[in-house]
């Protein structure tokens, strides 16, 4: 039973040296905008990287708009 304590001690050490020691080699930053609208349950904000801009078409024009409650 000791022996297998040892033998788990270590393996659970090698693992975590081998996962701090590989970590990250590259580091890429990537930009993001983010647009914010209100809906029914508060405020969702979208964050998309740039290069996806050229795929988001928003026909808003900026102004607040008059909100009527459905009956």
């Amino acid at each position: 039973m000791k022996a297998t304590k040892v033998t788990f001690g270590f393996l659970v050490s090698v693992l975590t040296a081998l996962l701090f020691l590989s970590g990250c080699k590259n580091r890429e930053v990537i930009q993001y905008k983010k647009i914010s609208f209100a809906d029914t349950n508060g405020v969702t904000t979208v964050y998309y990287p740039i290069t996806m801009e050229k795929d988001i078409v928003m026909p808003d024009d900026g102004k607040a708009k008059l909100m009527l409650v459905k009956p």
